[in-house]
């Protein structure tokens, strides 16, 4: 993870149009340059081999350069330098780590226009967020408590007839629920995220952008807490943007502003992400990105880096689209937070306690002896027990109630001094080692019959003459 602002640990600005190298960073998304944190995760080959194998010193550019987009590390970044603000946010993580309430199944989705249908007499249909959201939410989410919003004011209303999505009721329901995760698609910037409205209509039926307004549905200002911060996926422009801002940083203040922070972990965009028109029968759009971070954090209990790179991956696998904006998309969604982080939070889980062992502690070699072993799980867990009988020979008993004495035996074959080791374990942690010394020093003798002995002094007792004399004694 790293820890420090962009000017302290600048993130690699890439070009992944190869025809476009003005670095517009004094003016985010005015240039062709995109702040990436993938260049420190994709470690396989050196520069010259993959981001920049053209030599040019323009990285990640479509065509030219050579990155395999297969992560190494899994990267993710506090965004800060200021030192009360790191605290704040490792807290935040820690805290949420150790909850594993009932509100891990919770999520607020919030769906905003991208485009209007036929836009300025593009003949499109509408590009709506919430087709996003409402899939993952049928897709992932079976059972769980979910609250969502829609456009519903404008002139052009949402098909999905949800929560009307305005800046009070968003910012009131996020700030007064619990949320694990909290998904939402918009137009934004770097301090704010929007709606596109089509306030207004000329007559011709055509939503123009004279007729479109943009009221924010969440900025820096919204009244928001931290009491359960939640796990974000933000698509919009410019919300992850790192370079310093006239304003606050959207993404940025979410994970790292004391009482605001309302996110323990955010992926967003420092530039400009492309969508897909037709998603998800076209597939290639930031919304699969955000899915699939959704299907690989629920379904498949990631931690928030793996899912990241790893939907960034399967995306570039399976939905290339063999254009540079791919590129865009690939590098412009980065993670603010610890990328180790689950959404679950850690077990809490008590581990066994250390088996007691009863049993003889010296004894015959060829000789079975029984030993019996008890462990009591505070959280009243089934127990198995791993005995490591000290001669290299290991037994896993069968599955037992937590405080039943459970009995198992083993012969030893050499004369030896022998540790016997025991340890229980539960569904999810191994206790500490039991154990007891034990020793084998006797050997069986045989055992004679006397009579057979003395037939054979009487017999041959000119054979054993010093036994005969002993005999006598």
């Amino acid at each position: 993870m790293i820890v420090g602002d962009h000017q302290t640990i600048p993130m690699r600005y890439c070009y992944p149009d190869p025809s476009n190298h003005y670095n517009g960073s004094g003016n985010p998304g005015s240039g062709g340059e995109v702040p990436t944190d993938y260049y420190y995760a994709d470690l396989s080959s050196s520069d010259a081999e993959s981001w920049d194998s053209d030599g040019d010193g323009y990285y990640g550019e479509y065509g030219n350069d050579n990155p395999d987009f297969e992560a190494e590390v899994f990267v993710g970044r506090i965004p800060t330098s200021v030192s009360s603000r790191v605290t704040y946010s490792l807290n935040k993580i820690v805290s949420f780590e150790n909850d594993n309430g009932d509100w891990k199944n919770a999520a607020l989705h919030a769906g905003a226009f991208y485009y209007l249908t036929n836009e300025d007499d593009s003949g499109n249909p509408a590009m709506d967020a919430a087709r996003c959201m409402n899939e993952i939410e049928k897709d992932f989410m079976d059972g769980w408590n979910i609250a969502h919003f829609s456009e519903q004011e404008g002139l052009e209303k949402s098909i999905y007839d949800w929560n009307t999505l305005n800046y009070n009721s968003f910012n009131d329901v996020w700030k007064k629920g619990e949320f694990a995760v909290v998904n939402w698609g918009s137009h934004a910037y770097m301090d704010r995220a929007a709606r596109k409205v089509w306030s207004v209509d000329d007559g011709d039926g055509v939503p123009e952008s004279q007729e479109i307004s943009w009221p924010p549905f969440i900025d820096v200002n919204s009244i928001l807490d931290d009491d359960h911060p939640s796990i974000v996926f933000a698509m919009g422009c410019l919300i992850g943007c790192p370079e310093p801002y006239q304003h606050e940083n959207l993404g940025i203040d979410l994970l790292t502003e004391p009482g605001f922070g309302s996110s323990v972990g955010i992926i967003s965009s420092t530039r400009t992400p492309y969508g897909a028109l037709n998603w998800p029968t076209d597939p290639g759009g930031c919304e699969s990105y955000c899915y699939k971070f959704n299907q690989y954090i629920i379904n498949e209990s990631q931690s928030i880096g793996d899912a990241l790179y790893n939907s960034k991956y399967y995306c570039h696998i399976n939905y290339d689209w063999d254009v540079w904006n791919e590129f865009i998309n690939l590098y412009i969604f980065n993670l603010y937070g610890d990328p180790s982080l689950v959404r679950e939070g850690l077990s809490t889980n008590n581990p066994p306690g250390t088996p007691e062992i009863s049993g003889p502690t010296n004894g015959e070699i060829g000789t079975c002896y029984n030993y019996t072993f008890v462990s009591i799980d505070n959280d009243n867990d089934d127990l198995t027990y791993e005995i490591n009988w000290g001669d290299g020979n290991i037994d896993i008993t069968d599955v037992f109630p937590s405080g039943m004495e459970v009995n198992a035996s083993h012969t030893w074959s050499k004369k030896d001094t022998y540790t016997i080791e025991v340890r229980a374990k539960d569904n999810y942690t191994y206790s500490g080692w039991g154990t007891l010394k034990i020793s084998m020093p006797k050997t069986k003798f045989i055992v004679f019959n006397f009579k057979i002995i003395s037939w054979l002094f009487e017999r041959f007792s000119f054979t054993f003459p010093l036994i005969r004399y002993i005999s006598k004694i």
